[in-house]
């Protein structure tokens, strides 16, 4: 096996290299993260139930466990996927639920700890008291036909409407050229216009961020005349209709059939989801900055009174979840807003809404996005509106408002006034959302905290359904985390901690989805060496800025999201890392200096990509053009158009521009051309571009590893901060070549907070570093330079005349047991191979040192096996070998969840201690968390394998006492209890996942457990 090597925890230094000697800022917010690293969690309050003492041991829990903060829910949920409901606690907002949260924001300023409250109970804003005229809306129609020589009075059928509300728009006729048929419909041979609902803004998208850039489109070509009336034969006859909907109009003389549109809005219906109790209703109208002020008054209002003293201090954001509502498209003053953003009335656009093609396909779709345009536009505003709101009380906002469900809005510009952008992500699970499609949505919380300059990057993280207290901290929430970082995220809000009344029981009430994480799953007592990981990754990704050399821009398609890094839109990866901006973004946030984008936040870009679309705004293309011009590298191919309906001034204008810039690109043979200071790629190849321009790759591994590793870089003025991460499930000796110069590369790692300067580095001929690393399964690892490079590092090592190391060739390193650290200025070799070394530095020293092999010293005798009285389990076991608790024919050990303790003894002499040797100890095999005590001292805490570490300064010649704390994971004990013949019981909980024939998970201590010798070899 692979154990990796590190020995030193100092944070001071004296290598001789002329590095300080006093501790260093990172390495003691390393050691110690500061509150602003530490975890949040998703705080629930299911169906309100929650006790005051309950509250205070959660918060006491949570600080002792290295959390920063909550978001309190309240919100229910309990009883999906046929689980059982939970007792109801009090009503959100009622005075005893209030008493509740001001008693939980006094104790969490006690405590230190930072509260986010999410203002309504379960998401989607609104409740029992928002009526129709407050509440989310749609359009709706009826339609009449009708000819001149029709006789009689005509009276328009009312449209359809919900919950008894509907307000009149227009009633607009129109002829039709194609007969009364809808296109497509009742053998009309016309196509329809594709994707009506999502281009209209009446519906979603699905629940992952869908692209849906064909929505600018229509996708069946214009086929002669197919429109079934003209804009210009278009009559608003709204004042020719009585209330009761009598038609006082009749349409000029001839056969011609006319369509008369009775045109409105009516409730969507769109309700509050997953509350609690009798907080159920419809939701408000995020189109109207009215509806958010009476929701505000109602019910945000009281609560900010009822907690005045703590309002700024323990409480400093406001929250509202992700948007679940459906489509949205009118509010009341919706037709003035759309004049004023678009420059034209859309009112007698309004028949492509029903279906109709009015002017021609392209017409019609043109106006579609500006509908959904300015629908996202009026989104944004009321995220803008509640983020001013929150500022008059000193608040921030932190509202997971861009997706994921495809929704009617720009994502990216809906956390324009966010405090803190947040997104999510989901943990491993068979049954749902088990692609990376479906489970990281981070990238573009991430983008929006660069492009407009918020230092926090946040995700709602470990989300899940159909797991239940069975995920693997290593092999699914670890893996999970550390890709959510290379994502960008750096605060994970875990999802979910329930505050659950210890009176009920173990494991107590949860919600239905989630990583249950709280004071009543087996391994708490332990859990802090896991939140301390955490934390200090979330510690160095808070540092300095990010490092991306592109800028993708989207375009300003509604709905508009940012997907999975991998998606790459700019093709920029592998080896290259970019964020993506809105319309808004590039508009108002961005400089250009000496042909770098820039930031406010001062992040530079070194190119920019345009949208895939290759459809944009005029303002857009005008912002590009400016950019190459200055000396920028712009990427991407010929735009084919502008957005939306415009003015022939401007399509000219766009159609000038294009050509000025592309007709000369696309003649040359590589696709590249000066353009004014710059350089334009008519390609959409970002990669290509960065590289023709001789910029080498951020961070490159060899080929055939491509897909094993993944990083994200941030930079201060002193320091590179690189993350590094093994995606596969095996261990990974490899070499990363990383874009820094001259520095020397210290390992800071994450799980034992130990930090070291490596030796086995090398300066590439591009002025790059290339670093040889070992990483374990699913593992990970810090490096960062900030001070000169070790002028004498290591060139090469062979072990018994075989080359294990070379600086020419370190993607051939053949020994993962190998690590070369400076220690206090002086090298050391440290090995698990025995041999004879030789060790070449860079100014032509050779060291040679001999290695006399050690025997491994395995741990066989008879363990005993105690177990916690009361949870069915013998008191004491003997064991002659170890396995599962699930093979013991004990039904009590079967079926045991928690904590038993394995108890040996093992002996060790002077020569096994020997100065030059570190003893490690290895479990092997260990389900799911084992704290170590040697001779009755604390030892470790291990979460994931290898559940290896270095033992030998609590070891002493003889016998030593070895006990090992293992805790397994709930199933277990609830298959058991499913499987009672008599009622008796040993756990309570709402969940009901689990019966009697559900597997059981694999438990215990299986090792095979082992001291392994490392050699420690000062050179």
């Amino acid at each position: 096996m692979a154990i990796a090597v590190a020995t030193s925890t100092f944070v001071g230094r004296a290598d001789g290299q002329g590095h300080p000697l006093a501790p260093d800022a990172l390495r003691k917010g390393f050691a110690n993260p500061p509150a602003s690293a530490r975890l949040r969690c998703y705080w629930w309050w299911l169906n309100g139930h929650t006790t005051a003492a309950t509250i205070t041991r959660d918060l006491e829990e949570m600080q002792k466990k290295g959390y920063g903060g909550v978001l309190l829910v309240d919100a229910n949920g309990a009883n999906q996927n046929g689980n059982d409901n939970v007792p109801a606690g009090p009503e959100f907002g009622s005075p005893e639920w209030t008493a509740l949260y001001v008693h939980a924001l006094k104790e969490a300023d006690r405590l230190g700890l930072e509260v986010t409250l999410n203002i309504t109970s379960g998401w989607n804003l609104g409740g029992p008291w928002v009526q129709p005229e407050q509440a989310s809306k749609l359009l709706t129609w009826s339609r009449t036909t009708v000819r001149a020589a029709d006789s009689g009075p005509v009276t328009l059928s009312f449209p359809p409407t919900k919950n008894g509300f509907y307000r009149q728009i227009a009633v607009l006729a129109y002829p039709l050229h194609h007969g009364t048929n809808l296109p497509g419909k009742n053998g009309d041979t016309r196509k329809p216009l594709s994707d009506l609902a999502l281009k209209s803004a009446a519906a979603e998208g699905n629940f992952s961020m869908p692209d849906l850039t064909r929505l600018l489109v229509d996708a069946s070509p214009e086929v002669g005349h197919d429109q079934d009336t003209d804009l210009l034969e278009m009559r608003d006859i709204s004042s020719q209709i009585d209330t009761d909907g009598t038609v006082h109009w009749s349409p000029p003389a001839g056969e011609q059939s006319w369509e008369i549109l009775r045109i409105g809005y009516t409730s969507s219906d769109a309700r509050v989801s997953t509350s609690s109790g009798a907080w159920q209703g419809l939701a408000i109208d995020y189109l109207d900055p009215a509806a958010l002020d009476q929701y505000w008054n109602k019910t945000v209002l009281p609560l900010l009174a009822a907690a005045k003293p703590y309002v700024g201090h323990s409480l400093k954001y406001l929250a509202s979840d992700s948007w679940e509502l459906g489509g949205t498209n009118w509010t009341g003053n919706f037709r003035e807003e759309f004049r004023k953003r678009r420059g034209y009335d859309p009112v007698l656009y309004l028949p492509v809404v029903s279906g109709r093609i009015v002017g021609s396909r392209e017409l019609s779709t043109r106006f579609l996005a500006d509908l959904r345009r300015t629908v996202a536009d009026l989104v944004n505003g009321h995220y803008d509106h509640l983020a001013l709101l929150s500022s008059r009380f000193g608040l921030g906002i932190q509202c997971e408002s861009g997706g994921p469900h495809g929704a009617p809005f720009d994502a990216l510009e809906t956390f324009r006034s966010s405090a803190i952008p947040q997104t999510e992500y989901w943990a491993m699970s068979p049954e749902h959302r088990s692609g990376d499609t479906d489970r990281f949505f981070v990238k573009e919380a991430a983008s929006a905290a660069h492009i407009y300059g918020r230092l926090l990057a946040a995700a709602e993280g470990m989300t899940s359904i159909g797991n239940q207290w069975n995920e693997s901290l290593g092999m699914n929430l670890k893996p999970s985390f550390d890709q959510a970082l290379t994502e960008g995220m750096n605060r994970l809000v875990w999802h979910e901690f329930t505050s659950s009344p210890p009176e009920l029981g173990l494991p107590g009430q949860e919600y239905f989805a989630g990583t249950h994480l709280n004071p009543n799953v087996t391994w708490w007592r332990d859990a802090g060496q896991f939140t301390l990981y955490l934390n200090r990754a979330q510690f160095l990704l808070q540092q300095g800025l990010p490092v991306a050399d592109v800028l993708y821009y989207y375009g300003d398609n509604v709905p508009n999201f940012v997907q999975l890094k991998r998606d790459d839109p700019a093709r920029v990866l592998p080896g290259f890392d970019y964020d993506v901006t809105s319309t808004d973004g590039l508009l108002q946030g961005l400089s250009v200096t000496s042909g770098i984008l820039r930031t406010s936040a001062g992040i530079g870009y070194r190119a920019l990509a345009l949208p895939r679309s290759h459809i944009l705004p005029l303002a857009a293309l005008e912002v590009a053009q400016h950019y190459v011009e200055a000396g920028g590298i712009l990427i991407g191919a010929r735009p084919l158009r502008s957005q939306g309906v415009v003015t022939e001034s401007e399509a000219s204008k766009f159609s000038r521009i294009v050509d000025a810039l592309w007709n000369a690109c696309e003649k040359s043979a590589d696709h590249h051309v000066t353009v004014g200071k710059g350089q334009l790629f008519c390609t959409d190849s970002s990669r290509d571009a960065l590289k023709t321009n001789h910029l080498s790759p951020d961070f490159e591994v060899p080929a055939y590893e491509t897909s094993s590793l993944d990083y994200i870089h941030r930079r201060s003025a002193e320091t590179d901060i690189y993350f590094i991460r093994n995606t596969q499930p095996k261990a990974l000796q490899t070499t990363v070549t990383l874009r820094v110069d001259d520095k020397q590369p210290e390992i800071f790692d994450p799980v034992t907070g130990e930090v070291h300067e490596t030796l086995l580095f090398t300066e590439t001929a591009d002025h790059r570093t290339s670093v040889s690393l070992a990483l374990e399964p699913y593992g990970s690892v810090f490096l960062l330079f900030r001070y000169p490079a070790a002028k004498n590092h290591v060139t090469s090592i062979a072990r018994d005349g075989t080359m294990l190391y070379s600086g020419e060739h370190p993607d051939r390193m053949s020994s993962r047991s190998l690590t070369l650290e400076n220690d206090g200025g002086r090298p050391v070799l440290h090995t698990q191979e025995a041999g004879s070394y030789e060790v070449t530095f860079a100014n032509g020293q050779i060291k040679r040192v001999i290695v006399e092999r050690a025997t491994d010293i395995p741990i066989s005798r008879v363990w005993s096996l105690a177990f916690p009285p009361k949870w069915g389990a013998p008191s004491q076991l003997q064991l002659d070998s170890l396995q599962s608790w699930t093979e013991s024919t004990d039904a009590g050990v079967r079926y045991f969840s928690g904590t038993a303790i394995y108890r040996t003894t093992v002996n060790v002499t002077n020569s096994q201690l020997a100065e030059r040797n570190s003893l490690w100890l290895d479990l092997g095999e260990v389900h799911e968390v084992a704290a170590v005590r040697i001779n009755g001292k604390p030892a470790a805490i291990l979460w994931k394998a290898p559940y290896c570490f270095r033992a030998d300064p609590l070891l002493h010649p003889g016998e030593n006492t070895i006990e090992v704390d293992v805790t397994n994971l709930w199933p277990n004990r609830l298959i058991g209890d499913a499987q009672s013949s008599n009622g008796k019981h040993y756990t309570w909980t709402n969940i009901r996942k689990y019966t009697k024939d559900s597997p059981l998970l694999p438990s215990g201590l299986l090792g095979p457990v082992v001291l392994h010798t490392v050699y420690r070899l000062p050179l």
